[in-house]
């Protein structure tokens, strides 16, 4: 079975380096952008199904390659992940695409239910493929 690819997208290496290592302990692809502009890039040539996506980096901000990255891929699931705190943030976020906000220190075991519940809402038309009971 094909794995399914995470994009993770952080100017801060230390947290690249501990979302790649857990997603890929629980068997996910990783792939890691540094900056908005090597995200976009990512999306074109890596086709992850999901992005995490902090706010705050140099260049392209999250902002900025969240509508890019919707307006290119709107079937990408988008985890934003950030430290910044502001009031009615995650309704900002849900207009412009994003589909769960994660405030930073992350929470691992969060974000592995939020990927979960997205994996598992995607892939059960395929979760019973071939077994003969429909």
């Amino acid at each position: 079975m094909k794995k399914i690819k995470i994009l993770i997208v952080d100017d801060e290496i230390a947290i690249c380096r501990l979302l790649q290592d857990y997603l890929e302990g629980l068997g996910f692809e990783t792939c890691v952008a540094t900056n908005g502009e090597q995200a976009l890039e990512l999306l074109l040539t890596e086709k992850p199904a999901i992005m995490t996506l902090d706010i705050r980096m140099p260049g392209l901000n999250g902002y900025e390659v969240l509508q890019k990255a919707k307006r290119r891929h709107p079937e990408l699931f988008i985890i934003v992940v950030t430290g910044i705190d502001v009031p009615n943030m995650d309704e900002t976020l849900e207009h412009s695409g994003a589909h769960a906000l994660l405030q930073k220190p992350i929470d691992l075991q969060k974000l592995s239910d939020t990927i979960c519940e997205f994996v598992g809402i995607c892939c059960k038309p395929f979760l019973n493929k071939g077994i003969g009971d429909d």
